[in-house]
């Protein structure tokens, strides 16, 4: 198992292993974004500040603002091909993680459920 963030939708943490929906943000990635990002804009500041450890449940506003963030990374790292090998794996891999997550935000708004991010 990865270090890394896990996201689901729920509308508690009870539902979590009940949850059909899930994307992890891998520990590798967060740090590439950490060190590329981070100052002085902290554009992606609420995806990159969320913890690795703890547990946290996302408002609708907050859910809203990663739909944001992943069309912003996706827009950064976009991806013009569907063969991996052409793109480097940093890349393919934030763009990827961006499309899981803003498609996961995007069915928790629809259902009216939360989205809860789960540290490892």
């Amino acid at each position: 198992m990865t270090v890394g963030i896990d996201f689901y939708v729920a509308s508690t943490r009870k539902e979590i292993p009940k949850s059909e929906k899930h994307v992890k943000f891998e520990e590798n990635l967060q740090d590439y974004l950490l060190k590329k990002e981070r100052d002085p804009a902290k554009k992606y500041g609420l995806l990159l500040d969320l913890d690795q450890y703890s547990d946290r449940v996302l408002s609708a506003r907050e859910v809203n603002e990663l739909v944001i963030i992943c069309e912003q990374l996706l827009n950064e790292y976009s991806v013009s091909t569907k063969k991996k090998w052409e793109v480097d794996n940093t890349t393919w891999g934030i763009n990827l993680f961006a499309e899981e997550l803003k498609t996961l935000c995007l069915t928790a708004l629809d259902q009216k459920k939360k989205v809860i991010a789960v540290g490892d």
